[in-house]
C-alpha cells in the first residue's frame, strides 16, 4: 500500500471501516491445502479401516519427493507440495544422530541425497543442519536437511504423516509426538516384536504400521496381536507389486488395511510411462491403500481429487 492509498484507508476508517477490513480486502486468498483432520487417534483408526476406505489411499514416498529431480526425498518443500496438489499420506524417513537427534533422511548415509557425506549417525545434528538436500538427479537444491521436529510442527496444518523410523528410542519418538500433539496425524511404522512391545506398552492409542515379512524376520499376525496390539489401530503390509495373498486374507479377515507398495515399480518411470492398470487393479482386487513414487500422476488415475 502506498501513501495515497494509506491515507485514504485513515479517511474510510473516520468513516466507519477500520485500517484491518481495507488490508483484508488486499490480502490474495490463501492456497488450498489438500488435508484432512482428525479429532483423536481413535478417529484416524476408524477412518483407515478397510471397510471404511471409500477410495484409495496414496502414499507419497518419501515426502512426495521427485524421482525427476527438483523436489528432493524427506523434504518439507517437496511435503508442502504434496497438500498443494491432492490428498495423499507423507511418509517420512527418521535417523538418529550423533548427539542424540531426530532428523528426516532416507538413507544410512548422507552422500547421496545430501552435500555432506558419511553415516547419518556420526554426525551432529548441527552438521547436518548445514547440508543442503540433492534431488533424485544429483543436483544441489536450496533445501536442508529437515528435524524430526521441524516436520511434526509443520503437519500441525493437517498433513497426515507415515513416520518409517529407521532408529531412535519408541521412547523420544512418542515423547516427541506428544510435545507436538500429533497423536491424531502420524501413523508409527513398527518394525520387531521388542518394538512392538515397546510402543504398546507407551503408546497404544497410537495408529501403527507392522509389517509381517518372514524373509526379514518380523513378526506374523498372531504374535503381534498376541502382544496386545489392537487390530483397530493396526495397519499391515501387503508387499511389493505383487501381493502376499496369505497375509492379505489374514489382514482383511480382521478388517485390517494393507498398504501395496508400489513404488520399486514406478521409480524408474516417467508419469506418463505408468500402466494405469497396476493400479486400477490393485484396488479392483482389494488393495486400497497403496504407495507410489509418483503420487501425483496416480491421483489422476485413480480419479481422486478430495479426502473422502
Amino acid at each position: 500500500m502506498n501513501r495515497r492509498e494509506f491515507m485514504k484507508a485513515g479517511v474510510a476508517t473516520l468513516a466507519g471501516i477500520s485500517l484491518l477490513d481495507v488490508l483484508a480486502t488486499q490480502t490474495k486468498p490463501a492456497e488450498r491445502l489438500f488435508v484432512k483432520r482428525f479429532s483423536s487417534p481413535g478417529d484416524l483408526a476408524r477412518y483407515t479401516r478397510l471397510d471404511a476406505l471409500t477410495q484409495p489411499l496414496l502414499m507419497a514416498h518419501r515426502a512426495g519427493y521427485s524421482p525427476q529431480g527438483r523436489w528432493p526425498e524427506c523434504a518439507i518443500e517437496s511435503a508442502a507440495k504434496v497438500v498443494r496438489t491432492g490428498p495423499a499420506m507423507i511418509e517420512i524417513d527418521v535417523r538418529l544422530t550423533a548427539d542424540g537427534e531426530l532428523v528426516c533422511v532416507h538413507d544410512k548415509t548422507l552422500d547421496r541425497g545430501t552435500t555432506g557425506s558419511g553415516p547419518v549417525n556420526a554426525a551432529t545434528a548441527r552438521q547436518i543442519a548445514q547440508l543442503r538436500l540433492r534431488d533424485a538427479l544429483g543436483k544441489v537444491t536450496d533445501f536442508r536437511v529437515p528435524t524430526f521436529d521441524e516436520f511434526l510442527a509443520w503437519g500441525n496444518n493437517g498433513a497426515l504423516l507415515w513416520l518409517d523410523l529407521k532408529d531412535g528410542s519408541p521412547e523420544v519418538v512418542v515423547a516427541k509426538i506428544r510435545e507436538h500433539g500429533a497423536e491424531a496425524r502420524v501413523i508409527v511404522s513398527a518394525y520387531g516384536l521388542e518394538s512392538v512391545k515397546a510402543y504398546q506398552s507407551l503408546a497404544p492409542d497410537l495408529v501403527y504400521f507392522i509389517p509381517f515379512i518372514p524373509a526379514l524376520d518380523l513378526p506374523d499376525l498372531e504374535s503381534v496381536l498376541a502382544a496386545g496390539v489392537d487390530p483397530d489401530h493396526m495397519i499391515g503390509f501387503a508387499g511389493w507389486y505383487v501381493p502376499n495373498i496369505k497375509a492379505a486374507v489374514a489382514l482383511t479377515e480382521r478388517n485390517i488395511p494393507a498398504l501395496l507398495d508400489l513404488s520399486r515399480a514406478d521409480q524408474r518411470l516417467r508419469p506418463n510411462q505408468l500402466d494405469e492398470r497396476l493400479y486400477k487393479n490393485a484396488v479392483k482386487e482389494g488393495f486400497p491403500m497403496l504407495n507410489t513414487d509418483q503420487y501425483e500422476k496416480v491421483l489422476e488415475i485413480l480419479g481422486i481429487q478430495d479426502w473422502a
